[in-house]
């Protein structure tokens, strides 16, 4: 049997697959609502991801019962072999993705006040590279350190704090009847149009994506 053990690795990295294998490996089979319980999850959509990443480790029968496949038999013989010793991981908390969104908010609101205010809109470009990179690099490195690992879930928690203070930041120039109209400036126009703010708030988002991504590029190197 051809085996990727680098890729075994990148697999059983994660404590909740290596659990999953493991509980195959004393049980035999299980179905999926016993595993979410045995591994006390009530995310399933997280679950699922995890059963994804899994792939030909696992093998399900008509019966609805997930089992170890061959591949999956000789993960588990390594597991118990060469068990790994990691850091207990834990998901983010909604208090702890609370503080790490305020930092990356706070990151991503100060350059945009800076430029509303100075008017400085010749390095417009340069502040948009830094509001598309900086934030989500910050709540990025924050939440990596808080939980130990880089589970998307957990990564894109935090990110959604500065979407919702830019949305209801928006809504409040709305309701003070703040326009969003073009605004003369320097014998020509500017528009700082609605959906120009509210795209400023998936900002994070593309952050953490693209620092998750060079992260990964560089462990590959």
């Amino acid at each position: 049997m051809d085996v990727d053990l680098a890729s075994l690795h990148k697999i059983l990295k994660d404590p909740t697959r290596r659990n999953i294998v493991m509980h195959l490996s004393k049980r035999g089979q299980l179905t999926y609502v016993e595993l979410m319980n045995l591994l006390e999850i009530t995310n399933t959509g997280k679950f699922n991801y995890h059963l994804k990443i899994l792939g030909s480790l696992l093998a399900k029968g008509e019966d609805g019962k997930y089992r170890l496949t061959e591949k999956g038999q000789l993960a588990s013989q390594l597991l118990q072999k060469f068990p790994e010793k990691t850091t207990e991981v834990k998901p983010l908390g909604m208090s702890d993705a609370l503080l790490i969104g305020i930092a990356g908010f706070l990151f991503l609101a100060f350059p945009a006040a800076l430029l509303a205010i100075s008017g400085l809109f010749g390095v417009a470009f340069l502040i948009t590279v830094y509001e598309l990179l900086v934030p989500g690099a910050v709540m990025w490195w924050l939440t990596v350190r808080r939980v130990k690992s880089h589970d998307f879930y957990d990564l894109f928690k935090p990110p959604l704090v500065p979407l919702a203070l830019v949305m209801a930041w928006v809504v409040l120039m709305w309701l003070l009847r703040i326009s969003f109209a073009p605004i003369p400036y320097n014998g020509g126009y500017v528009q700082p149009l609605m959906i120009g703010f509210l795209a400023l708030g998936f900002f994070p988002f593309m952050g953490v994506t693209i620092t998750e991504s060079l992260y990964k590029v560089s462990k590959r190197g």
